[in-house]
């Protein structure tokens, strides 16, 4: 069985859990926790398997609170909010879900295919981005796999691979 994988920050200093991200911690103060649900949606995705290693048409980004966004893996997914007109046009909006008091830069991250593989990229984000709990390095490309837990400011998202 699948499992979505969600995360908890616990701040060690002042021992708070900042699951609704109203709280910044700094990276050396804080620890994940993981807690699963199962995933009832599993024939509909692609594992990231030697049967089938191609790039998926469909990305899913599913927040804890079960709401999932889907978006087409056509072109670069830009990942941020848009707070105002005048920002720049992003592909996953997290503005609807409060991206900003969850700490989501206006333009946080990228998702591209990347010599047939798609792969994820940090845009030097104030508050960072997180791949399965592991700090990115800002402007390194990453592979994202289906069922990776993305996590942008303190947002964690589970990924999805989508025929």
């Amino acid at each position: 069985m699948s499992c979505c994988a969600f995360y908890i920050v616990r701040c060690k200093r002042i021992r708070h859990n900042n699951m609704a991200g109203k709280h910044f911690i700094e990276d050396s103060e804080m620890a994940v926790t993981q807690f699963h649900r199962p995933d009832f949606r599993q024939e509909q995705r692609i594992t990231n398997s030697l049967e089938n290693p191609g790039v998926p048409t469909i990305l899913e980004f599913e927040l804890p609170n079960g709401k999932i966004f889907s978006i087409s893996t056509e072109r670069e997914i830009l990942i941020g909010r848009r707070a105002r007109r005048e920002d720049p046009e992003v592909s996953l909006d997290l503005e609807s879900v409060n991206g900003r008091e969850h700490g989501v830069s206006r333009c946080h991250a990228m998702v591209a295919v990347t010599k047939g593989k798609l792969t994820i990229q940090d845009l030097n984000s104030l508050n960072h981005s997180l791949l399965n709990g592991q700090r990115l390095i800002p402007m390194k490309r990453y592979t994202l796999r289906d069922g990776d837990v993305l996590t942008v400011g303190m947002l964690s998202m589970q990924v999805r691979y989508v025929l």
